[in-house]
Formats: structure tokens, C-alpha cells, sequence
């Protein structure tokens, strides 16, 4: 239960970054459930691949936001170490046997960012 409110605490903290409200839903990655689409991020759902093998799953996709690049990623690294991901770089995280990271699409506006999940 201690989990879920740090979860609920970091994601509004996420949120306020992002500049929403914490009343907003909070919607999830297609293709991994357990991951948040912040506030103000759009998946495309064409965008999403998932592999699934004997020696692990690789989960990519793409978002994008208004938001500039380095407010969205200082959202997710508050937002993350509540769901028990271990910030390795500004880009990197990892959980267990995941490893998750956000590259940064291009510079232009809007903001796009390819997201891929790794598990051994």
C-alpha cells in the first residue's frame, strides 16, 4: 500500500512538471501496462512493437508532447524510482531485468520520444 502512495505522490508530482493537474486519468503505454503516458505525452498506437522470446520481451514505441524534451524526462525520473525503477542516466532506467530508456526524436516541435523496454 506504502507503494501505491508513493506511485500516486510522484505521479502528481509528474503531472505538475508537465503543467496538469493531478486529477487528470492516468493512462498507461500500450504494449507495457505498467509504465505511465504522463500527462501532455501522445503514443501513436501504429507506433508500438512488441518482441516476445526465449530470451526476453523488447517493447518500443513512440510520443510526443509540446513539452520540451528535458521537462518530460525530469518528470518521469520523479515519476519512475516510485515504481521501483533505478534511474541509471538521464535517459536510462532499470528495474529488476528491465531496462527502460527515452531517446529524444529530432529537435524540433513537437517534442518526440522513442521509448524502448528491454527484459532479459
Amino acid at each position: 500500500m506504502n507503494g501505491r502512495r508513493n506511485w500516486v505522490r510522484g505521479a502528481a508530482v509528474a503531472l505538475a512538471l508537465l503543467g496538469a493537474t493531478p486529477a487528470l486519468a492516468q493512462q498507461y503505454l500500450s504494449g507495457h501496462e505498467d509504465l505511465p503516458l504522463l500527462a501532455g505525452l501522445h503514443q501513436d498506437p501504429d507506433s508500438v512493437t512488441v518482441f516476445d522470446t526465449p530470451q526476453g520481451r523488447i517493447v518500443e514505441t513512440f510520443a510526443q508532447t509540446s513539452q520540451p524534451a528535458k521537462a518530460v524526462l525530469a518528470a518521469y525520473a520523479e515519476t519512475l524510482p516510485q515504481m521501483g525503477w533505478t534511474r541509471k542516466s538521464q535517459t536510462r532506467f532499470e528495474r529488476g531485468a528491465e531496462t527502460l530508456s527515452f531517446e529524444v526524436v529530432g529537435n524540433g516541435s513537437p517534442t518526440v520520444l522513442r521509448i524502448l523496454l528491454t527484459s532479459d
